[in-house]
């Protein structure tokens, strides 16, 4: 938060991540809070400046320290909860199969048996 050049390379990494990986979540994570909580002349970045960014990219946005726990919790508790959900709808939309020429055993089931 408190050094511009650090938000360019961020932008440089998600770049980079979206041409790797289609789709993939972004968290983007603003460091050293506390240090504007003292002085807010401090900030290097604008928020509203990062926030239309992570509009723009569909990311979630977080300022933390690591100093004083600030928001910290928060992000990890967003990043598993969106594992959770996503490892759930995978699981709910994932294609299975049917062979319909594999049979079962000794015995073939069929809707019409006698």
């Amino acid at each position: 938060l408190t050094d511009s050049s650090s938000f360019q390379r961020a932008k440089f990494w998600v770049n980079e991540l979206q041409n790797c990986e289609e789709g993939c979540r972004i968290y983007l994570c603003g460091t050293k809070s506390d240090l504007l909580e003292e002085d807010r002349r401090k900030r290097g970045v604008d928020f509203h400046d990062v926030q239309d960014y992570a509009d723009e990219i569909k990311a979630e946005l977080f300022e933390t320290s690591s100093k004083t726990g600030q928001s910290v919790d928060e992000l990890f508790q967003k990043v598993a909860e969106d594992y959770v959900h996503f490892t759930a709808f995978q699981v709910m939309t994932e294609e299975k199969g049917v062979d319909l020429g594999q049979r079962s055993g000794a015995y073939f089931y069929s809707c019409c048996h006698h």
